[in-house]
């Protein structure tokens, strides 16, 4: 078929350590679709895009039975940089593909290596930004952008070379919850303007049904179904078999009327649910749900008038005057736009950064009285990006070396090494080397360091970017075990969903200030204040305030809340 640009024939693939990634992999792509490659960690999702752009076999060796054919080229036969003018790739580490000083030499990279005139180069570039939302960045160094911003800047340098596929592996996994939706926005443009085809895997199930033609699952190398997101969405039990998320507006849909066709949209909620009501086959609770009551016990981190700018031509100020206390216990989330400042507050209360003007404390004292080494015995931080924090030869010696700083004798420590791995799936892996391990594996080896050494304060900076579904709630739930057993926890990050399900207290920053601050259930009725840090409300969230009128509670968040209260609470 001349209008294919993507076809797979049988492809089986093992890496040299003899594990089969892929298993009979058949899948043909048309011209100008949006293709949606879901599943869990450890699937077969990357190796699936490194068969697309030459990657494999030309940079990554393996076993392979089958065939690949992209925009008219064998990928065995085609090197490369063949492939490059033709194929885009943007991986899901971002870091990892940024070389040049500055952002707009970054993005206009692709182009001068296909020899385009300099005019069109430009012209590319500065599209490529508006698009993603970076525009105004030109001079930054890539290094100085938040890790969303980063993603933000790979995805433009693949997008400035105009190619006929663009292969994106994980390309949302660190952007906030509207700059998202732009992407993907930007990627129904593309199909437009230039007939791109797009190939990309993602764990934002919710967004699927709004931009992809058709949804592939994986699971263990193998492809377990293929069809339209309502066909894919509809089969509930086998995704959760797989660990794949399903949607929350198809999850309520399959609860109070399994044998319908899932609804995808607020609209078809809404409507099904008044159908059922009218039909009295479902009875609304009145009555609010008890609130669970914020914290007041003892102030164990508190901001006081906190400004940061960062060093430049002019200072960039990422913190304004911000006030804020942390009590003992809590469970906190924060979240906001990329660059909010929500990474550079946390930093504060190790010392990582200096304030430009005003203070922290820590249990009432000023933290310039402290080292930064006596800090991290009370507060553990698990940074965004984990190659940050890995050094070690194994799982099992990353975890280790804090708790030996420690001092602690050899059957605690052993005890404390299992117990952490085991709370984050590694259990199996405590000799390999941890870069070995995927980028979501890798996250969740950081995560066991810091719980390992029981920080009476515990911050997780974007701890699940790059976990599959069951992988982000494993983490959350490990981070609400630590609360229960009286640990603070403060949760930076971009999924709405965990923030709703898991923290009771809700932080919401914007341009370097606290624009929200109270019980979760409260801050996410803030639509319009939401919308100004680039933060969505979860589906549910806005379904249940469209339901308000018909006795649903307006501030309800999960998915259990609001089937309960459409059944009466039964």
């Amino acid at each position: 078929m001349t209008d294919v640009i993507a076809d797979i024939q049988n492809l089986t693939f093992a890496y040299p350590d003899g594990v089969e990634a892929l298993k009979d992999i058949r899948l043909q792509v048309s011209r100008g679709e949006i293709v949606a490659v879901m599943g869990a960690n450890g699937a077969g999702k990357t190796t699936l895009c490194r068969h697309l752009t030459g990657i494999i076999p030309h940079v990554h060796q393996g076993t392979t039975q089958g065939k690949v054919v992209v925009a008219g080229m064998d990928v065995y036969e085609h090197p490369v940089h063949e492939l490059a003018q033709k194929v885009s790739f943007v991986t899901q580490d971002p870091e990892g593909q940024l070389v040049n000083p500055d952002v707009l030499m970054e993005v206009a990279f692709g182009p001068e290596n296909l020899g385009l005139p300099r005019d069109e180069i430009m012209r590319r570039a500065k599209w490529a930004l508006q698009a993603v939302g970076l525009d105004g960045y030109e001079s930054r160094s890539p290094m100085e952008l938040s890790g969303g911003q980063k993603q933000r800047l790979a995805l433009a340098a693949g997008l400035s070379m105009r190619p006929e596929l663009l292969v994106l592996d994980e390309p949302t996994s660190q952007l906030d919850p509207i700059g998202t939706t732009e992407v993907f926005e930007v990627l129904g443009d593309l199909r437009k303007r230039y007939n791109m085809t797009t190939i990309l895997t993602t764990h934002a199930a919710e967004d699927v049904p709004s931009f992809a033609d058709r949804a592939v699952v994986v699971s263990k190398g193998k492809m377990v179904a293929l069809g339209t997101p309502r066909e894919i969405f509809a089969q509930v039990d086998l995704l959760d078999e797989v660990g794949v998320q399903v949607p929350q507006l198809a999850a309520i849909g399959h609860r109070i009327a399994p044998q319908q066709p899932p609804p995808l949209t607020i609209e078809e909620s809404k409507k099904q649910i008044l159908n059922l009501i009218q039909e009295k086959k479902l009875t609304p609770r009145k009555a609010n749900p008890p609130r669970q009551p914020m914290s007041q016990g003892e102030v164990v981190l508190e901001c006081v008038d906190l400004t940061f700018n960062y060093a430049g031509y002019p200072p960039v100020t990422a913190l304004r005057d911000v006030n804020l206390k942390v009590h003992k216990g809590e469970m906190i989330g924060i979240v906001g736009q990329n660059g909010s400042g929500k990474t550079t507050l946390v930093k504060q209360f190790l010392k990582l950064l200096i304030p430009t003007k005003g203070k922290v404390l820590f249990k009432g004292r000023d933290i310039k009285g402290f080292t930064t080494g006596e800090l991290a015995t009370s507060i553990g931080l698990v940074l965004q990006n984990p190659d940050e924090q890995l050094f070690t030869i194994s799982c099992k010696d990353e975890v280790e070396f804090g708790l030996r700083n420690l001092k602690l004798p050899e059957d605690e420590i052993k005890i404390r090494v299992d117990e952490a791995l085991g709370f984050v799936g590694l259990e199996e892996q405590k000799e390999f080397f941890p870069f070995r391990l995927s980028f979501g594996d890798r996250r969740s080896l950081t995560v066991a360091a810091v719980i390992a050494m029981r920080p009476e304060v515990v911050i997780m900076d974007e701890p699940t970017t790059a976990q599959d579904y069951l992988g982000r709630h494993r983490i959350a739930k490990l981070a609400k075990k630590l609360n229960a057993a009286g640990h603070t926890v403060i949760m930076i990050t971009h999924d709405m969903n965990l923030v709703t399900q898991y923290a009771d207290r809700t932080v919401v920053m914007g341009n370097g200030e606290i624009l929200l601050d109270g019980p979760t259930e409260k801050v996410f009725t803030e639509v319009e204040t939401l919308k100004k840090t680039f933060i969505k409300p979860p589906p549910v969230s806005l379904l249940a305030r469209e339901l308000e009128p018909y006795g649903i509670p307006g501030d309800t968040l999960t998915v259990d809340s609001l089937v309960d209260s459409l059944k009466g609470g039964s």
